[in-house]
C-alpha cells in the first residue's frame, strides 16, 4: 500500500509522464508515417509524369540504336532523383517489355521477347491515365481534367474511392503518347527505416523521463511541478507544430536534463522541417529551370532539301543555361543557333528564353550581324549585368549552298572537308551578347560553302571541359578527331551528333557532370 505523499506524487507524476511521451510519441510516430505515406506517393507520381518523356527520349536515344550501356547509365541517373522508386521497366503500347531495371542493372537482357502477364496489366498500358496498383491488388486510375482537378476511377471511367494515407502504392503505370508505358516500383523502405528510428529515440527518451521523475520526485518533489508543467507545455506545442518552442529550466539535476534532452529534439525536429522545406523548394526551382531548358529545344525535326540538321543537349546534374533551335526565316533561309547562359538554374533559363523569344522575332533580318546586333542590344536592356550569352548562330541558304556563320564569345566550330578528308577549327573573334553595349566591329560574319557531305559542328563548353573521375578533360583535340572520324563514317546528322555525345559520356563514365552538353550538327546531303 502506498500511502507516503512522495510515493502517491511519484506514482501520480511517472504515470503522468509515461502516458505522455507515450501519447506523444504515438501521435509523432503516427504523423510522421502518414506524412511520409503521402510525401511517398505525391513525389513518385509527379516523378513518374516528369520523367517519362525522359526515359521515352533515353530508349529512342541510346537504346533503340543498341547502345545499352549509355542508356542504363540514363535510367539510373533518373533514378537516384528519387529514392522511393526502386526500378523501372518500359512496355510498348503492344505490351512488350522492352526495359526492365531489376533485370538488367549490368547488361541488356537478350532472351525471349518478354510481355506483360495479363489482360489487367495491357489495359494500364492501354490507357491515356496514370494507372496506380495498391497493396491489396487494386487498380486505379488517376484521371486529371481540363481543369487541373483530379478524379480517381477504375478501367471504365467509373469513379471510385481516392486512396489514403493507408494505402500503399506498389507501382504507377505512366502511359507515354500511345507508344509507351514506364512502370515506376515504389519502395517504402525509406518510410519504414524513419519510422523505426523515430520510435527508438521517443522510447529513449520516454524512458529516460520515467527514471528521472523517480529519481528527483522523492527528492524534490514540491519543486518538479513546475519545470514539468513547462515539458508538458511545449511538447503539447511541438506536437502542434511549433518546432521552436524551447523548454527553460534552470535545475542541474536530471530534470534539466531532460528539459536539455527535449529541447535537442527540438531543434532537431524544426532543423529537419527546415532543410525538408529548403530541399523541396529547390527541387521545385530546378523542375521549373529543367521545363524551361527543355521548352525551348526544338520539337520537331527540320527536313530541308539539302541540309540535314540534328541537335541534342545532356543536361547537368545542376541546370545550366544551353539552348539551340532551329527557327525558320521569312525568306525561306533557316536560322540555327547554339547558345549558353552564365550561371545556371531558372536566372539562366529565363536569360535563354528571352534570347529564343527575341530570335524568333528577328527571323524578317537580313544578316547575322543585324540579328546578333538587336539581340544584344535586348539582352543588354533587360538583364542583369552578370548575365550573358555566348552563342553561335548561322544561317543556311538553300539557294546558294551556304552556311553564314557568327560567333558571338563561343567555342569555334569544326568544319568536315569530304573531299579533302579533313577536320579544321574556325576560329572567330566576338564577344557574349549582353556584356557591352555596342558591338559594331567586334563581330564577324563568315560564310562557308557547304559541298555534298561536308559537316559543321557547333558545341557547348561542357563537352570538351567534362571530366572523368581522375579530373582529366575531355578536350577539343579528342573533340576534333571525334568529328574527323563520325563525319566520314556516318551518313546522317543525328548519328554523327549520338556518336559524338555516346563518346563524351563514355569519357565522364559516371562521374558528376558539372555543367550542360549541347551540340548542333550541319550535314550537306549528298545530292
Amino acid at each position: 500500500m502506498l500511502h507516503s505523499i512522495k510515493a502517491k506524487f511519484t506514482l501520480a507524476f511517472g504515470t503522468l509522464m509515461v502516458l505522455l511521451f507515450v501519447a506523444l510519441g504515438v501521435f509523432l510516430i503516427s504523423e510522421k508515417g502518414r506524412e511520409l505515406s503521402v510525401d511517398i506517393s505525391t513525389s513518385t507520381q509527379s516523378f513518374a509524369r516528369f520523367t517519362v518523356e525522359d526515359f521515352v527520349e533515353a530508349y529512342s536515344q541510346f537504346l533503340e540504336p543498341g547502345n545499352f550501356l549509355p542508356f542504363n547509365r540514363e535510367v539510373q541517373g533518373i533514378l537516384r532523383e528519387n529514392s522511393a522508386v526502386s526500378d523501372v521497366a518500359l512496355v510498348s503500347y503492344t505490351g512488350e517489355i522492352v526495359y526492365d531495371s531489376s533485370e538488367e542493372m549490368q547488361q541488356q537482357y537478350d532472351g525471349a521477347t518478354r510481355r506483360l502477364p495479363d489482360q489487367t496489366s495491357l489495359d494500364r498500358v492501354q490507357s491515356k491515365n496514370l494507372s496506380l496498383q495498391l497493396g491489396t491488388g487494386e487498380i486505379v486510375y488517376v484521371q486529371v481534367g481540363e481543369d487541373k482537378s483530379v478524379s480517381y476511377v477504375n478501367f471504365n471511367e467509373e469513379l471510385v474511392y481516392a486512396p489514403d494515407e493507408r494505402d500503399k502504392i506498389l507501382n504507377i503505370a505512366m502511359p507515354y503518347a500511345d507508344s509507351f508505358t514506364v512502370f515506376y516500383g515504389v519502395s517504402y523502405a525509406e518510410l519504414d527505416s524513419r519510422l523505426a528510428n523515430a520510435r527508438i529515440q521517443i522510447g529513449f527518451v520516454a524512458l529516460l523521463g520515467v527514471i528521472l521523475t523517480v529519481m528527483v520526485s522523492f527528492v524534490l518533489s514540491s519543486s518538479i511541478t513546475r519545470p514539468i508543467k513547462s515539458l508538458k507545455a511545449g511538447a503539447l506545442q511541438i506536437a502542434g507544430g511549433d518546432f521552436n518552442t524551447r523548454v527553460e529550466v534552470k535545475t542541474k539535476d536530471e530534470i534539466g536534463l531532460l528539459a536539455q534532452t527535449f529541447n535537442k529534439m527540438a531543434e532537431d525536429l524544426a532543423a529537419s522541417t527546415e532543410a525538408m522545406l529548403y530541399q523541396e523548394r529547390v527541387k521545385k526551382e530546378l523542375d521549373l529551370a529543367k521545363n524551361i531548358q527543355q521548352e525551348l529545344l526544338p520539337k520537331d525535326k527540320i527536313v530541308l532539301p539539302k541540309m540535314d540538321l540534328a541537335g541534342g543537349l545532356v543536361p547537368a546534374s545542376e541546370i545550366g543555361g544551353d539552348a539551340f533551335d532551329y527557327i525558320p526565316m521569312r525568306d525561306g533561309r533557316y536560322l540555327a543557333y547554339l547558345g549558353d547562359v552564365t550561371g545556371h538554374g531558372v536566372a539562366a533559363g529565363i536569360i535563354s528564353s528571352v534570347a529564343n523569344a527575341v530570335l524568333y522575332g528577328l527571323r524578317g533580318q537580313e544578316n547575322l550581324l543585324d540579328i546578333a546586333r538587336l539581340l544584344n542590344e535586348v539582352l543588354r536592356e533587360k538583364t542583369n549585368d552578370q548575365l550573358f550569352m555566348t552563342m553561335a548562330m548561322a544561317i543556311w541558304n538553300e539557294t546558294d549552298e551556304t552556311l553564314s556563320y557568327v560567333n558571338a564569345g563561343h567555342p569555334p566550330i569544326f568544319i568536315y572537308n569530304s573531299e579533302k578528308n579533313s577536320t579544321e577549327s574556325l576560329h572567330l573573334q566576338g564577344m557574349a551578347l549582353g556584356l557591352a553595349d555596342d558591338l559594331e566591329g567586334v563581330l564577324k560574319e563568315h560564310k562557308i560553302q557547304m559541298n555534298k557531305n561536308d559537316v559543321v559542328v557547333m558545341y557547348s563548353d561542357g563537352i570538351p571541359e567534362a571530366v572523368d573521375k581522375k579530373g582529366m578533360q575531355y578536350g577539343t583535340e579528342r573533340l576534333k578527331a571525334i568529328v574527323q572520324d563520325v563525319a566520314a563514317d556516318l551518313y546522317t546528322a543525328e548519328g554523327i551528333k549520338n556518336a559524338i555525345l555516346s563518346d563524351v559520356l563514355d569519357h565522364i563514365s559516371g562521374h558528376e557532370q558539372k555543367d550542360d552538353m549541347t551540340l548542333l550538327v550541319f550535314k550537306r546531303k549528298d545530292i
